[in-house]
C-alpha cells in the first residue's frame, strides 16, 4: 500500500514541477513576442496586395477560412477597419476580430487581432508588417506580440508562441511562392 501512496505522491510533485516550469517559462522576457521575415522578388506594391485582399490572403495564411468585414470608418479610410476572422488550427476553430491601426499604403499595416468569445480566456495580438522596396525586391517584416488571458492560456504561453511562430513561419514561405509565381508587375 506504501507504494501506491509514495507512486501518486511522485505523479503529483511531477505535475507540480511541469505546471511551476511553464509559470515560469511564461514570465521570461519577451513572451509572447515573434518576429518573421523574408525576402519576395516582387516589388512593394505587388507584395502588399497579398497583405490587404481578403482573397489573397487566405490563400497564404493556413487554416483561415473566412475574412468578413464587419465594419468601415465613415470617413473612408483604411484605420479603424474591423473584420471578423475564423481561422482552424490543428481541428481547433479560433474565431477573432481585427482592427486596422495603421496603413501606409505599400510600406506598413498593423493590426490588432482579438479572439472572440470569452474575454477572460483567449488572447489578442498586435501585429505590424513592415515593406522595404530595394531593387525590385521586397523585404517583408511581421512583428507580433501576443498576450493570453486566462489561466490556461498564460500557462501554456511556452508551448504556444514557438507553435505560432512555426506557423508563422511557414506561413510567409507560403506568401513568397504564391507573389513569386505571379507575373512581376510596376
Amino acid at each position: 500500500m506504501k507504494w501506491i501512496l509514495r507512486i501518486l505522491t511522485g505523479l503529483v510533485a511531477l505535475l507540480v514541477l511541469a505546471v511551476a516550469g511553464l509559470w515560469l517559462a511564461g514570465l521570461r522576457p519577451g513572451n509572447g513576442h515573434m518576429v518573421t521575415e523574408v525576402v519576395i522578388d516582387r516589388p512593394a506594391a505587388q507584395v502588399f496586395r497579398w497583405l490587404t485582399e481578403d482573397e489573397r490572403v487566405k490563400k497564404w495564411i493556413s487554416g483561415l477560412e473566412e475574412v468578413r468585414p464587419l465594419s468601415a470608418p465613415a470617413d473612408g479610410s483604411e484605420v479603424g477597419k474591423k473584420f471578423h476572422m475564423v481561422e482552424t488550427y490543428k481541428n481547433e476553430r479560433v474565431e477573432m476580430e481585427m482592427v486596422v491601426t495603421k496603413f501606409e499604403k505599400d510600406r506598413a499595416l498593423s493590426i490588432l487581432v482579438s479572439s472572440a468569445g470569452d474575454p477572460n480566456n483567449g488572447f489578442s495580438e498586435t501585429g505590424d508588417y513592415t515593406l522595404t522596396e530595394q531593387d525590385g525586391k521586397t523585404h517583408l517584416r511581421f512583428d507580433v506580440q501576443a498576450k493570453y488571458f486566462g489561466f490556461l492560456p498564460r500557462l501554456f504561453e511556452p508551448l504556444i508562441t514557438p507553435e505560432a511562430n512555426a506557423k508563422l513561419q511557414e506561413d510567409f514561405h507560403r506568401l513568397k511562392g504564391l507573389a513569386e509565381a505571379e507575373p512581376k508587375t510596376n
